[in-house]
């Protein structure tokens, strides 16, 4: 059976989303509403302690400079820097831990998660949980194209980002 994504979307957007990262009011009003194929693998953290997908699968979760919507990864970044440089190895055919972005009809890197099988990942979906699902299963938002890349050292990460932050660009916080 096929996750309805169109209506993961609706799900998500949901009162313009506040129930969706705010801890209480997803266990609340959205945890009931998700399809049983989806594993929570936990909550939205609290606001001072929430980041987002690229936090996460760059291993910057628990990196106070990168908490509560401070110094925010956003897809221009990984797109621009990372993808367009050629800092990450594109791979044909991903593996365990490998990573994979999401990328809209505009062509614009919109989430990322980490490959746990062929057809399994491990991914934030936005401020809200960590959830384990099909590659596939994932809201409509997110787009249909799809691109694997060998990951690169937490610490590398961490050095290009902050070259990027120097260079100018502007970051706005999140929340």
């Amino acid at each position: 059976m096929s996750i309805d994504r169109k209506k993961l979307t609706e799900i998500i957007e949901i009162e313009h989303g506040i129930n969706w990262w705010k801890p209480e009011l997803f266990e609340q009003k959205v945890l009931p509403l998700l399809p049983r194929e989806l594993k929570i693998v936990s909550p939205p953290p609290t606001h001072s302690d929430n980041y987002n997908c690229f936090v996460f699968i760059f291993g910057l979760k628990n990196d106070s400079e990168f908490l509560s919507g401070n110094n925010p990864i956003q897809g221009e970044f990984v797109q621009d820097t990372l993808i367009n440089r050629e800092v990450l190895t594109v791979v044909k055919l991903p593996s365990k831990n490998d990573w994979v972005f999401y990328k809209d009809k505009s062509g614009k890197i919109t989430h990322a998660g980490i490959m746990e099988s062929e057809d399994e990942v491990i991914s934030k979906w936005m401020w809200g949980p960590i959830i384990i699902h099909k590659l596939f299963d994932v809201p409509s938002s997110f787009g249909n194209e799809i691109l694997f890349f060998k990951p690169i050292a937490t610490s590398k990460i961490k050095e290009i980002y902050n070259a990027y932050k120097k260079s100018g660009v502007e970051i706005e916080p999140i929340g």
